[in-house]
């Protein structure tokens, strides 16, 4: 990405060498590397005409206003494409297992009565709780899947709109996360396995086209009983899309059900805008910066001095160095709360936390424990620490959090940090099938406030909410014929396709990202649907362990016209059964592994069928040892 990013700049230069001599009072104010190859002019009395004969200007154009929405994320996935085309999830019934449902926020104002049902073991007999939502995560979710057209009246966000991927979907609640029962009570606010397939048990009967489910727990081996469920599910004709767990960066975190191979596992991505503020600093530079749950600096901090704690983390006690300054410490190792709380007894007057994923920074939350920390903190951006920390000491810096506001970024499609990774144990199976906007999601919470939240819980609604756009524009369409659409067609922008681990770039491969980011018109115009979805050969060289050396993709042609593809792989590790297949309607193509119990380590890749001017992606795996036999 370095060296394309080089190539773009001796470009941009050139231009900026022609713009100087054609037009003179015109200043490029900004570039382009990575959305597009591009430059912003101001023009100061030039016209549009003196930028068109530039070298390597292929076109130029006015710069329009637009007022941002908080929905963003709906146009990362093109959701606002298919509503333009009549799509919004209408007669479509989604069930939501998960905390409850709080039907009396703003946002399911157009939805009139919600169904509920609870889902809980252990209840005393005669005991009747007063009430059934302890917990915000089932709105929110609910929220993002089919929340309805909500315009904010004050705030940071005055006059801008939000709504759910799905507006038009109709939401059925299935709580199981109440208040009560042996799991909550007992476990720490859990739900047992056989409640939760209760409840996807339930919404198949209840007619439920797609359920979510954004939950999660440990993988119980290769027969896994809520997975297991799961796929019976999928194979009774109701799409499941699952969560696949906040337990990332590291191979074989993914999490059950998300484990279930006929799920549709979702991973997560960055969603480019926060609330913040700005850091401005007396040199002139100036940072972004996300609000949490922490004092915001309101009142504000005007020239102050700041300094890097130590240890860098701040979850020991933080050295003298920071008293009577603003701490800058990094994230990761322990709670938000711990290093505040630790800056704050050092004697520092603020914190700033430098993030540990790319991406935009996040809303930091408090961890519960008390003495709660009544110094301001906010956090900044991963790749705005290294410039921050090198003024330590040597200018001042003033904060004002009285005014938040939304602050837009171009920082989408980063993989989450937290985002599970498989392949999944036991099975060697490639999990997750996707990836859609999973941190900073604005969504509907209790008393009828909205919030940021973040993880693969976030992330799944918008796959939800995608499902249900898709099958009322098809129909006719199977769990696995939606499961194709969405990761066969799915995005890999350069940011999916490399991503910084450990200071450096390092590709992203299908057990971290899968087919990639998930996009919406792509799928809804897909010309072959593909069956299995990726080509999983398991582990091997375990003796039973081992799994399929080949596997057949079934084809069929979406409108059942006769379609020609070509179909190359990238390794020679894979074999096809043939360099073209014919669909009319259907049609089939084998993948072999070649030398399957020979392997020397892990394997991956992936087969392009280019179908009629379309081209699909279907991710391969194979892999050498399940977790603990390496």
């Amino acid at each position: 990405m370095k060296v394309y990013k080089g190539q773009l700049e001796n470009q941009h230069t050139n231009f900026r060498a022609y713009l100087k001599k054609a037009a003179p009072k015109a200043q490029v104010v900004g570039d382009f590397y990575y959305l597009l190859n591009g430059v912003v002019v101001k023009l100061n009395g030039h016209g549009l005409s003196a930028l068109a004969q530039g070298p390597g200007v292929k076109a130029s154009d006015f710069s329009w206003l637009y007022r941002p929405t908080m929905n963003i994320s709906r146009g990362i996935i093109g959701a606002d494409t298919l509503e333009s085309m009549g799509y919004t999830g209408a007669g479509i019934k989604v069930g939501v297992i998960d905390s409850g449902i709080d039907e009396t926020s703003p946002f399911f104002a157009c939805k009139g009565s919600i169904q509920h049902k609870v889902f809980a073991s252990g209840v005393a007999y005669g005991y009747a709780p007063d009430t059934l939502l302890v917990n915000e995560h089932g709105t929110h979710v609910a929220g993002t899947i089919a929340g309805c057209d909500y315009t904010f009246n004050s705030g940071p966000m005055a006059g801008r709109t939000i709504k759910g991927v799905a507006p038009g979907a109709e939401l059925y609640d299935y709580n199981v996360f109440p208040g009560f029962g042996g799991g909550y009570v007992a476990f720490g606010g859990s739900a047992f396995s056989h409640d939760i397939a209760q409840a996807l048990e339930e919404a198949l009967m209840d007619g439920m086209d797609v359920v979510n489910m954004s939950l999660g727990g440990g993988v119980q081996g290769p027969h896994d009983f809520l997975a297991e469920a799961v796929n019976a599910a999928a194979s009774a004709g109701m799409v499941v899309v699952v969560a696949a767990g906040n337990e990332g960066p590291g191979k074989y975190t993914l999490s059950s059900p998300g484990s279930a191979a006929k799920a549709i596992t979702v991973g997560a991505s960055t969603n480019p805008h926060y609330i913040g503020v700005t850091i401005n600093l007396a040199d002139g530079s100036s940072y972004g910066a996300a609000l949490g749950d922490f004092n915001g600096f309101a009142p504000p901090v005007s020239g102050a001095a700041f300094a890097v704690a130590s240890p860098a983390n701040g979850c020991t006690a933080v050295g003298a160095g920071v008293s009577g300054k603003i701490a800058i410490i990094d994230r990761g190792a322990c709670t938000f709360t711990t290093k505040v709380r630790n800056a704050q007894s050092a004697g520092a007057i603020g914190v700033i936390v430098v993030n540990n994923a790319p991406g935009d920074p996040i809303a930091m939350g408090q961890d519960g424990t008390t003495p709660v920390p009544a110094i301001p903190a906010v956090m900044v951006a991963q790749d705005d620490g290294p410039g921050l920390k090198a003024k330590a000491g040597i200018t001042t810096m003033s904060v004002d959090g009285t005014s938040p506001t939304e602050i837009v970024s171009s920082n989408a499609d980063y993989l989450a940090r937290f985002s599970s990774r498989g392949p999944v144990p036991y099975t060697g199976i490639i999990k997750p099938d996707v990836v859609a906007p999973g941190v900073n999601i604005l969504s509907s919470v209790f008393d009828g406030k909205f919030a940021f939240f973040q993880g693969t819980s976030m992330a799944t609604p918008h796959v939800t909410g995608s499902v249900a756009l898709l099958l009322q524009a098809h129909s006719g369409w199977s769990p696995e014929d939606v499961k194709s659409a969405l990761v066969n067609t799915a995005d890999r922008p350069p940011q999916l396709e490399s991503s910084l681990a450990g200071g450096t770039l390092a590709g992203l491969s299908a057990v971290q990202r899968g087919g990639g980011r998930i996009n919406l018109p792509k799928a809804n115009g897909v010309n072959v649907l593909i069956s299995p979805s990726s080509v999983s050969f398991g582990y091997h060289n375990l003796g039973g362990l081992s799994q399929a050396s080949s596997v057949t993709l079934n084809l069929r042609s979406v409108s059942g016209a006769s379609i020609s593809c070509s179909a190359t792989t990238d390794s020679s590790s894979v074999t096809l059964s043939a360099p073209a297949v014919t669909v009319n309607p259907s049609g089939t193509l084998t993948v072999s592994l070649n030398n399957p119990t020979g392997r020397s380590g892990d394997e991956e890749g992936e087969i392009t069928l280019s179908c009629g001017g379309q081209e699909l992606r279907i991710p391969w795996g194979s892999y050498l040892n399940p977790p603990g036999k390496g």
